[in-house]
């Protein structure tokens, strides 16, 4: 069953003389459970498509032009009140920066339970603090009660990931958005990231846009995939079809750049 369609979605900004286009036309639609790559070098337009998507993007600055239907609800024309109910609940994001991301001054736990204080008001204190709980031990965070407990700056970079994560999915989101979620980590903890995203989409049944320009990793986690240049789409389909036998001469270059590890 369809989650998410994106129409000919256009993204113009506004703070130049004249207009600039950072995406154009994209299309494509995403099914419940489903996980999908997005792909392309750095300005390609990946994380601006992302943003639009999850209502990120100001207003007042840029024009977006398009549809992106999520729950039945267009995302760039429904009211902000709309836009905030969903986001955080039904639609999260996991940046790729946690340190940013997370409050230096919050602990740990009142900002895993924050979109429950937000969009679940029915829920006490306790429960509150027992789902986050739980998500902090479902991330495979050892010792959760003390992580709960502490500030960012206490954890390392792969335990701050795993936090974002936990506070992404506390709400039970059907559309997770990943974008590089694993860029600020080194090669072993990106592994463990994936295989916990791939664990979260088989239990929990979560559809997930990852959005990277590693395409070993999407390679690792998505089913389908999109190819993205200078914001447009230059090629999608079966990530295993469009890895083995890419079409456009662009993918073609992407694919032959991924390194080969030899022994």
């Amino acid at each position: 069953m369809k989650i998410l369609s994106v129409k000919d979605l256009t993204i113009e900004f506004h703070d130049h003389k004249l207009p600039e286009r950072a995406v154009e036309k994209v299309s494509f639609d995403m099914d419940e459970g489903e996980v999908l790559g997005l792909v392309g070098e750095s300005g390609s337009g990946k994380s601006l498509t992302a943003m639009a998507i999850a209502g990120l993007l100001p207003r007042k600055r840029l024009n977006a032009f398009g549809e992106i239907i999520f729950e039945g609800k267009d995302m760039l024309k429904i009211p902000r009140s709309e836009l905030r109910e969903l986001q955080g609940d039904e639609l999260s994001v996991i940046f790729q920066e946690p340190m940013t991301a997370l409050n230096p001054t919050m602990r740990i736990g009142k900002q895993v339970e924050e979109p429950l204080f937000i969009h679940h008001k029915e829920l006490s204190d306790a429960e509150r603090k027992a789902k986050a709980l739980d998500w902090l031990e479902k991330v495979e965070l050892h010792d959760p009660e003390r992580v709960y407990h502490s500030y960012p700056h206490e954890l390392s970079g792969g335990m701050r990931q795993r936090v974002m994560i936990a506070s992404a999915m506390v709400s039970d989101p059907k559309l997770l958005i990943a974008d590089e979620p694993t860029t600020a980590l080194d090669v072993t903890v990106q592994a463990q990231i994936i295989k916990l995203l791939l664990r979260l989409n088989l239990k929990q049944k979560v559809a997930i846009l990852f959005i990277s320009h590693d395409l070993s990793l999407v390679k690792q986690i998505s089913e389908n995939v999109i190819v993205m240049q200078n914001g447009s789409i230059v090629e999608k389909g079966k990530t295993k079809d469009v890895f083995d036998s890419p079409v456009e001469e662009y993918t073609k270059k992407l694919v032959a750049a991924i390194p080969e590890v030899r022994f």
